[in-house]
Parts: structure tokens; sequence; C-alpha cells
């Protein structure tokens, strides 16, 4: 009568849980019930690979069993690993809901991973370094804060300044730059004007010197002095 009786209850509980496995699937979100609290899924319950054949899940099941089932082993007292094991195999050994299990653990395992810059992956956000040494907030401030007491500009008394002031001053010094620059070269072309006129008319004073001597002279009296002076500067060479 009392085996009868465990038998009644040992198929009333693996009928439950079948329906419990085809209820979560109904419901999603409790999906991971019993192997959720011991944080593993139902492939790593049984211990088997994901691609895994049917044969293999039930000949894992039955070694599970006989291990950890009271009945086999009075000593063992796990009862959520057992309850793990047979919500495992009730899913695992139908393939309709096996497909769904897989289904929702790949999308579980896509829900997990986190997108950082350039970075994927599934780590917790909270233990996600991230760090661009480009930006600002990211540089080593360590040779930073050592020159803090330091003059900005290397210069004491001198208080760093805004960009505005700054870019003012730079656009002041163009434009002095600028204007010096056109004094300068107004100057220069000034004098250079200057000295070429001067020049002009010592030339046009001396050709005009020249001139009137040749006509005083005659044309002979001429040709016989540049013949004498021609004389002379071969002589000195």
């Amino acid at each position: 009568m009392q085996s009868d009786t465990l038998r009644c209850a040992r198929i009333s509980r693996r009928l439950l849980m079948s329906s419990c496995a085809w209820l979560r699937y109904q419901h999603p979100q409790a999906a991971f019930c019993t192997a959720s609290a011991l944080n593993q899924s139902h492939y790593d319950v049984l211990g088997i690979k994901n691609d895994c054949t049917l044969a293999e899940v039930k000949d894992q099941y039955i070694r599970l069993s006989k291990e950890f089932h009271p009945d086999t082993n009075p000593e063992s007292k796990d009862n959520k690993r057992i309850l793990a094991i047979n919500e495992a195999y009730s899913v695992l050994s139908k393939p309709g809901l096996r497909k769904a299990y897989d289904t929702e653990l790949l999308q579980k395992s896509k829900v997990t991973m986190h997108t950082y810059g350039d970075i994927r992956t599934n780590a917790p956000m909270e233990q996600v370094i991230f760090k661009d040494d480009s930006l600002w907030e990211h540089r080593d401030k360590t040779e930073f804060y050592k020159n803090r007491d330091r003059p900005y500009y290397g210069v004491k008394g001198v208080k760093k300044l805004p960009n505005s002031y700054i870019a003012a001053g730079a656009v002041v010094f163009m434009i002095v730059g600028a204007v010096f620059h056109f004094f300068l070269a107004k100057t220069s072309s000034d004098f250079t004007i200057k000295q070429l006129n001067l020049r002009d008319q010592i030339a046009s004073t001396h050709h005009t010197e020249v001139r009137n001597l040749a006509k005083a002279n005659g044309n002979a009296v001429q040709m016989e002095l540049l013949r004498r002076r021609n004389e002379e500067e071969i002589r000195n060479r």
C-alpha cells in the first residue's frame, strides 16, 4: 500500500513538473525557476552540452537521479538539486520545450551584452572600465596635479587668462605687426627711390659736363684726350 502511494506521488510530481515547465514557457519571465536559484542553466544542471542528443539527456538524467535521489541515495539531502534535475529533464526531453528554451537562452545572452564605445561585452556595467586617453576626463592627471601650484604661463604673477583674452591679444598683435610691416616696406621703398634719383642726377650731370667739354675741345682734341687716358689705364694695370 505504501509503495503504491509513493509511486502515485512520484507520477503526480512528474506530471506537475512537466506542466510547470509548459507554463513557464507560456510566461518567459519565469523560465529560470529552480535552475536560476542555482545560477545554472538546465544544461549545466545535467552537466551536458547544448548540442547533446536526446539519448544523452536521458542517460545523464538517470545517472544523476540515482546519485541524488533519496530513495537510491539516503545520504543525499540536496532537495534543490533534485528539483533542478527533474525540471531540466522535463524541459530538455521534449523537443518543443527544448527549442523554446534554447531560444530563451539565446535571447537572455543577448540582453546581457553591453556596448562601451567600441567594446561589446556581457560583463556587469559597474565592473567595466572604459578608458579613452583622448578624452580629458579619462587622462592620467598625476602630472597635471603636480604642476598645479606653479605659474600657468611659467611667469610669476601672471594669472591664467581666458581664451577670449588670448585670442584678442593675438588679433591685436597681428594688426600691429601688419602696420609695422607696411611702415617698414614704405620707408625702404622711399629710401630706394631717393637713392636711384640721386644716382640719376649725378650721372646726368656728369654726362652734361663731358658733352659740353667735348663740344668746347672739338673732335680732334677730344680723341687725343681719350687716347692718352686709355694709355694711362693700360700702364696702371
